[in-house]
């Protein structure tokens, strides 16, 4: 949000004697519940809320904050993920199949997926994270786990589907972590989710603040890409989108109203979030001949 228009709204909020935080989490919560509705996640949601009753504990940096708010905005977003999920795994065949969740804080989406599919597949989950705090978490719930950079994952297993919700806006190097899986794995599909942007830019908030105390990968995004961009990326590092999907944190039918809160996400938080569904295809990151290996 632009300083002066933020400092316009903050002297209106004072003035009226209002609670800022409280207003921005009504007018947000009012958004994302219409959002939801029209985007036929309401069930999905409910289900979710069944199959994990609690998600406090899901990312470290909103456990202290976490309230019903953040509750309906992270659940939210998980079943706009599961929803992509079981989109991708509509062509599998029923029988055991291995799922490696790249990024996984909490093994909350492994735990979905497993009930999600009760009775249609039998699904094998390996979460994979560089906190050791996540990997805790996550065998906790009797899952497995590996500590390890993305970047650096070779599990030498048969994989066949891969996950990453909200990470590889983390990485310092996106490409590399597309290609090796492209090319060290047997593995065809995979899902990604990243914050939507309709114009790539950097991240470094940490950097942009002058943050000067430590933080760690999950704390700060890297590069933001649009989907055009992402896709690109994927092209040069041995993947193609095969199908994609835009959850918008606010109802889209609304002309007016559309508006003002496509510019109120945009200048709080995001406007929403963006699905991909992607196959492996190294027929033009091939003609690469520098990839780091």
């Amino acid at each position: 949000m632009k300083p002066a228009i933020k400092s316009i709204i903050n002297n209106i909020i004072n003035k009226l004697g209002l609670d800022k935080r409280k207003l921005m989490e009504g007018l947000s919560a009012w958004s994302i519940n219409r959002a939801y509705t029209e985007n036929n996640l309401h069930s999905l949601t409910v289900r979710l809320r069944e199959i994990v009753p609690d998600i406090s504990n899901q990312e470290d940096s909103e456990k202290d904050a976490f309230n019903a708010y953040l509750e309906l905005k992270r659940r939210t977003l998980q079943a706009f993920q599961c929803h992509m999920m079981l989109k991708a795994l509509e062509d599998y065949a029923a029988g055991n199949i291995t799922v490696v969740d790249i990024g996984d804080s909490a093994g909350t989406h492994m735990l979905y997926l497993k009930e999600l599919t009760r009775g249609k597949l039998c699904i094998d989950t390996i979460s994979v994270n560089l906190d050791q705090r996540c990997i805790e978490k996550i065998t906790a719930r009797g899952l497995r786990a590996v500590l390890c950079r993305a970047e650096e994952l070779n599990l030498g297993t048969k994989i066949d589907f891969f996950t990453s919700f909200e990470m590889v806006e983390h990485l310092h190097n996106p490409s590399i972590f597309f290609h090796r899986l492209a090319v060290r794995s047997d593995c065809k599909k995979m899902l990604i989710t990243v914050p939507y942007m309709k114009r790539s830019r950097l991240g470094l908030y940490k950097i942009r603040k002058k943050t000067k105390k430590p933080y760690f990968a999950g704390n700060e995004h890297i590069f933001e890409l649009s989907p055009d961009d992402w896709t690109l990326l994927f092209l040069h590092s041995g993947w193609k989108v095969k199908y994609s999907k835009i959850y918008y944190q606010y109802p889209r039918r609304w002309p007016i109203a559309s508006a003002a809160l496509a510019w109120f996400w945009k200048n709080t938080d995001f406007e929403g979030f963006w699905g991909a569904i992607l196959e492996q295809d190294t027929s033009l990151s091939n003609f690469y001949q520098d990839w780091e290996e």
